[in-house]
């Protein structure tokens, strides 16, 4: 706890609430005031909300990064025990969101095959390959085990028995999906009519990557001493940007003006699902109770499992 502060993740819940109130409504202001409706993403004009957005997301970064790694409160490198309703549902909605991806990912897969096959002849891998399809596929097969894994997660917190430790093979399978994803996002047509989309996209992204790690050392009990205070900073940073994309996106397909959209950046289901957990898991995790000296004990390169010495769900009956 040396050089630390007495950071309270109220405090930091409530900063991360502001900066994504005003940031999902500066984009969305973009997207119905500020946006060609051609589907390209291109500012109709440039005025001083593109440089408050900007600035903004940096000082967001910046702000939650340095809350949590100076903060005095953050818990033990474990996962919450016992039934926790916030933690189920979130990682319910994510598995939800994660199994409509996966269905879209596979209908983008099939229709460019049989497009390509009904109009040329040649190297369908090679085409598939080049137009980021390739990487679509993976994102499909990665996105269905990581669905199955927060099916886990979910049934072990809504049973209160944390059988989701088990699978340490299906832990990896949320980070794939996320890696499958910026991926593809690199293979993207770089164009700087869709730069805000797909810079913030990519931020996402590459926040998620890095909670997905430390969240999969974490619940599989490898090699987690010290990876609670990432998982949370990270976990964070990624949650907002994914609620600022998503419900922008979403309320522009609500509002039947999917035109105000770049082409390849529709509302994603498995990010609000994501935005959720997060928020959830970091939540439940912040009021754990377990103090963060306990990583003290913890191996660096060693499998640490905790003994149940009673029944948890015994004790919780009425």
């Amino acid at each position: 706890m040396e050089n630390k502060k007495n950071i309270s993740f109220k405090l930091i819940f409530t900063l991360f609430g502001i900066f994504g109130a005003g940031l999902t409504g500066l984009r969305i202001y973009q997207l119905f005031r500020l946006t060609e409706a051609d589907s390209t993403g291109f500012f109709t004009r440039i005025n001083p909300s593109v440089f408050v957005l900007y600035i903004g997301a940096f000082l967001s970064v910046a702000v939650l990064l340095c809350l949590v790694v100076l903060s005095s409160n953050v818990t033990a490198s474990k996962s919450p025990r016992g039934r926790n309703k916030p933690l189920a549902i979130g990682a319910a909605l994510f598995a939800l969101g994660l199994g409509a991806d996966v269905a879209i990912s596979i209908a983008k897969v099939i229709i460019a095959a049989k497009d390509y096959s009904s109009q040329w002849r040649g190297d369908l891998l090679a085409y598939l390959a080049s137009n980021g399809y390739v990487a679509i596929a993976f994102e499909a097969i990665f996105g269905l085990g990581a669905c199955i894994y927060l099916i886990l997660i979910a049934l072990s917190y809504f049973e209160g028995k944390a059988t989701f430790y088990e699978y340490k093979l299906l832990a990896l399978f949320p980070l794939l999906w996320s890696m499958a994803r910026i991926i593809r996002r690199f293979l993207t047509k770089i164009s700087f009519t869709v730069v805000a989309d797909l810079l913030l996209e990519l931020v996402m992204l590459a926040f998620m990557m890095m909670f997905f790690i430390s969240f999969a050392r974490i619940s599989s009990q490898i090699c987690q001493k010290f990876e609670m205070r990432k998982a949370m900073s990270y976990g964070l940073i990624a949650a907002l940007f994914a609620a600022v994309l998503s419900v922008s996106r979403l309320l522009v397909t609500v509002g039947a003006r999917t035109e105000l959209l770049p082409d390849g950046f529709a509302f994603s289901p498995a990010d609000l699902g994501f935005a959720v957990f997060a928020v959830a898991y970091i939540n439940a995790c912040s009021k754990s109770g377990r103090d963060a000296s306990e990583d003290e004990i913890l191996s660096d390169d060693e499998t640490v499992e905790e003994k149940d010495d009673f029944d948890e769900d015994f004790l919780s009956e009425e």
